[in-house]
């Protein structure tokens, strides 16, 4: 798990300095800089660096497959339906995880199961 750990860290880091590269290639001319300015365009960084770290973080901590899944609506077991992404809003933005599809045979029901 630490060499995982070590290689997500890497990882983060070059998305860091990515960000960082964008926002120093993005600022205005010294002169026309302005404190809004400077708070703007870190703000727009820290979101990017903040949603690429929760989407890295979310992909290296799904959970293996329950053996069965069960409906939510009318506990018919669910049968496979291979993996789909998803978009899902998070209290710091939207990330996209890709998780196994389950569909209900009996109410036709689609489902992510928690993970």
């Amino acid at each position: 798990m630490t060499s995982d750990k070590h290689e997500i860290e890497e990882q983060l880091v070059e998305q860091a300095r990515r960000a960082i590269h964008k926002l120093l290639s993005d600022l205005p001319d010294a002169n026309n800089l302005t404190l809004s300015d400077m708070e703007k365009l870190t703000g727009v960084m820290g979101q990017q660096v903040m949603q690429e770290t929760l989407q890295k973080l979310s992909e290296t901590q799904q959970t293996e497959e329950p053996e069965k899944v069960m409906c939510p609506t009318c506990e018919a077991k669910m049968q496979k339906r291979g993996k789909r992404k998803k978009r899902i809003l998070t209290a710091r933005g939207e990330i996209e995880m890709e998780r196994q599809y389950y569909v209900c045979p009996v109410c036709k029901t689609g489902h992510f199961p928690p993970g």
